[in-house]
This record gives C-alpha cells, sequence and structure tokens, in this order.
C-alpha cells in the first residue's frame, strides 16, 4: 500500500520537470506506529533536505520535544497508549505553538473537527502522495517560521 508513497516520493525527490521550488529547511518530528510508513515518510521528507527525527512511540516523542527542537511535528492520529489527539493537546497545553500535521487513516468528520480545534495545523488523509505531503508541510514550515520571526524583538 505504501508503495504507492514511497514511489511518488523518489519521483518528487528527483524533481523532473518540475520547475524550482522555494527551498525552505526545517527539522521534523514524525510520530506514527506504523514503523514502514515511518521509514517511507522520513526517507521522503530526507529527500527534501529536511531534516527527520522518526519515532513510532508518542511518550518518547513527548520527551523529544524541548523549545528549539523542531520546526514541525506530524503525528499519525490513531496509535496505542497514546493517540495523536492526546499528543496535540499536551504540546498545546505547554503552550507550543508549533505546528502539528495530524495523518489519518480514518478521515471522520468528528475527528477531524477534533484535531482542528485543539489545534492542528493541518489534517491529512492516509494514504498521501510525497506531492500532496510536501506542499503541505513546507506551507507549515513557512507559517512556523513566520510565527517564531514576529515574535522576536524588534531592533529600534
Amino acid at each position: 500500500m505504501w508503495d504507492a508513497v514511497e514511489q511518488s516520493g523518489r519521483e518528487a525527490s528527483l524533481g523532473a520537470g518540475e520547475p524550482a521550488v522555494e527551498k525552505i529547511s526545517g527539522r521534523i518530528l514524525i510520530i506514527d506506529d506504523d514503523p514502514h510508513f515511518l521509514r517511507v515518510l522520513q526517507r521522503i521528507l530526507s529527500g527534501e533536505q529536511f531534516s527527520v527525527t522518526a519515532t513510532s512511540n508518542p511518550c518518547e516523542a513527548i520527551g523529544l520535544l524541548r523549545p528549539g527542537n523542531f520546526d514541525l511535528i506530524i503525528c499519525d492520529l490513531r496509535m496505542p497508549d497514546c493517540d495523536g489527539l492526546n499528543l496535540l493537546q499536551t504540546i498545546r497545553g505547554s503552550g507550543n505553538s508549533i505546528p502539528v500535521i495530524i495523518l489519518t487513516a480514518y478521515g471522520e468528520v468528528d475527528t477531524y473537527l477534533e484535531a482542528m480545534n485543539a489545534g492542528a495545523t493541518e489534517y491529512l488523509n492516509k494514504p498521501i502522495k510525497s506531492e500532496e505531503l510536501v506542499p503541505v508541510v513546507r506551507k507549515c514550515l513557512r507559517k512556523g517560521s513566520h510565527r517564531r520571526n514576529s515574535k522576536q524583538p524588534k531592533n529600534v
């Protein structure tokens, strides 16, 4: 099932026939309990020159979240022990405004509304193609960068 994502990731990394894309860098944390999907996402985003950390353990992810460690989180919605919604609520409850993309294979209106109301930046359905994911990642990183820059004091 993920072979299409992996193949489209290779094609997107090669940039065959695509116009030049604005270079945006970022440190991304991916959390998903499916090890194959985790590796595929890591490969796709690393191929786009992002710095990627991946974990299948949401509890470990919480320990990795220190100010300045990451610019974006991509998190599966349904995982054992701690689901993506609980993780998102923990992140927002701590005052962290880092962009969070929620991924799910169970695209339901109720979970979409819950995730967006809890502070998700984006909500995407699996399977997702790299040509759909990468622009969303860039947009979220751009928004996060703008948000950080607007909080910095201005020199007068």
